[in-house]
């Protein structure tokens, strides 16, 4: 078989070779070998053929990302198999009887702008010929105003600070003293403490390079060096490394972790090529967020944050960088959404059987989803999966043990098959525990803001950098997890740090205490917002009000 596979190759057939190897098959009248010998080609090419039609089709634009179940069966028109989707969810049927309802008087309106903005009240007068009343010609007088509120923002300004220090003599001999120059995160510095810490949130938060932000200051007229820039918000960030300490060390606290990891290019003029990758680790806690940089993504870099303490409860998806914390008596919660991942992959390509799975798994994410919507606590989440998230999974189990026999393991269903029976022992875990979530998409969406920023900025400098772009990211995440401005939050810490705040008291400026002395802070449900006494002094003193 493997000699007629071999008559010309499957990428580039060679036609002519092929005419004539045909023709001397058919004149020494091996139609056997002919007809063998040809379907052996011809499967190959069509193996080939739908490799390459799966690749175009993820390249493709109009492949929506979205990996719904409705979604997915839309696609399959593609695939010509119109007749699965003839099948219509008993919510979504309408009702002959119904009517339709008018919307008159129904919608709700704009929405409030939030409380905490401030208002800038622009008055609109009456001008002109219309002041004055057509019938007697007397000028008229204000009887009253409506008020139609808009959102709007002034542009940055940027200005030059002139600081006038000081300096005083005595009287009655020469003394003098001059006024100590105040603190500054780059001392004798050109550029200020708030615009340097506008440029770590622009680069972090909006993923703006530092050499585009120098540039959108050169359209104005003024020139920055990237280098000069750079310094400074290097120079910000190490000022915040024992706040992004303090946080990792809750994260690693009591309670259920969650971690997955990307890679990070690194700048180093000693790598062969001159670039090469670092691993970040992203853990969760609660509401604690952590990035962990490491050289590399391997089970040591995972031991050195755990630190001793590796019994412990981690979710992660299906890597065997874990596996140690297994072995060391903790457990690992699987990930349903990279369970379900492969059958998405195979139902695109047209495969009925994967969606008769990713319909099974299904109402799986629906029970977690009406969990959310009432507001469940861990032990009536447990309660809720155990009377309705269990059956469904005995019914996913015998379906997975009839199917994984009669498909090859190679194709891409068969590698889904496999991927479901080897990690089941760790996917059911949530069964038994509320605090436990379905999937492993909090991690990844906390990993987003890293790669969102790494296809702006490129890379980083050397393994310093990558610590330093992991302690911001934990700070900016940490404070979006507690509903804080991540913005806002970057200048109130920063200016404290800066005038001297003690270290012994550093742990009150993390992102859930620091509510209670400057609550303008929060972004959330004011309804969650905690009592919040008198500023204290220092804070009256260091920062200026709200704008």
């Amino acid at each position: 078989m493997r000699a007629e596979a071999s008559v010309t190759s499957p990428f580039e057939p060679d036609l002519a070779k092929l005419r004539a190897w045909l023709e001397e098959q058919i004149r020494s009248l091996r139609f056997l070998h002919l007809v063998t010998a040809i379907v052996s080609l011809v499967t190959r090419m069509a193996r080939i053929n739908a490799d390459l039609t799966r690749q175009v089709w993820r390249l493709r634009k109009g492949n929506p990302r979205s990996e719904t179940l409705a979604r997915i069966e839309a696609q399959l028109l593609l695939f010509a198999f119109q007749e699965m989707l003839t099948e219509t969810k008993p919510e979504t049927e309408k009702d002959p009887k119904k009517t339709k309802r008018s919307r008159k008087g129904v919608h709700p309106g704009r929405g409030a702008f939030p409380a905490r903005l401030p208002r800038v009240p622009v008055h609109n007068p009456v001008v002109g010929p219309s002041r004055y009343c057509p019938l007697c010609g007397a000028e008229m007088r204000t009887v009253s105003h409506s008020m139609c509120e808009s959102l709007e923002v002034r542009p940055a300004e940027v200005f030059v600070k002139q600081r006038l220090d000081e300096t005083v003599a005595c009287p009655n001999d020469d003394t003098i003293v001059s006024a100590s120059p105040p603190p500054q995160i780059v001392e004798k510095g050109k550029l200020g403490d708030g615009l340097i810490v506008e440029a770590v949130a622009d680069k972090y938060l909006d993923h703006l390079p530092v050499e585009r932000q120098c540039q959108r200051f050169e359209r104005i007229g003024i020139e920055i060096a990237p280098q000069t820039l750079g310094r400074g918000v290097n120079a910000a960030i190490d000022l915040l490394m024992p706040i992004a300490k303090l946080i990792e060390g809750e994260t690693r606290g009591p309670g259920l972790l969650g971690t997955d990891a990307t890679g990070i290019p690194i700048l180093d003029r000693d790598a062969p090529l001159g670039i090469r990758n670092g691993a970040m680790w992203c853990w969760t806690n609660a509401l604690w967020v952590s990035f962990f940089y490491s050289k590399s993504g391997d089970s040591e870099s995972v031991r050195r944050f755990l630190g001793d303490d590796l019994a412990r409860t981690v979710q992660c998806d299906g890597t065997s960088t874990l596996s140690f914390i297994e072995r060391a008596g903790g457990k690992r919660p699987g990930c349903w959404s990279h369970g379900r991942r492969r059958f998405v992959e195979a139902a695109r390509q047209g495969d009925r059987i994967a969606v008769e799975g990713l319909r099974l798994i299904a109402p799986l994410f629906a029970v977690e989803h009406a969990s959310k919507i009432e507001g469940e606590s861990a032990t009536q989440r447990r309660a809720r999966r155990d009377g309705e998230s269990r059956p469904i999974l005995e019914k996913l189990r015998v379906w997975l043990d009839e199917r994984r026999g009669a498909i090859p393991p190679e194709t891409v269903l068969g590698k889904a098959l496999t991927y479901l029976h080897r990690q089941w022992p760790r996917l059911i875990l949530f069964l038994d525990d509320g605090n436990i979530e379905l999937t492993n998409n909090r991690r990844e969406r906390e990993l987003r803001r890293l790669v969102l920023g790494r296809r702006n900025w490129l890379f980083t400098w050397l393994d310093e950098g990558g610590e330093r772009t992991a302690a911001i990211l934990t700070i900016l995440a940490t404070c979006i997890a507690h509903d804080i401005n991540p913005r806002a939050y970057l200048h109130v810490v920063t200016k404290l740090i800066v005038y001297g705040w003690p270290n012994a008291h550093l742990r009150d400026l993390l992102p859930d205490r620091i509510l209670k002395k400057h609550p303008n802070l929060f972004i959330g449900d004011p309804l969650d917002l905690p009592e919040a006494p008198e500023l204290a002094l220092l804070l009256h003193r260091m920062l200026p009000p709200p704008r």
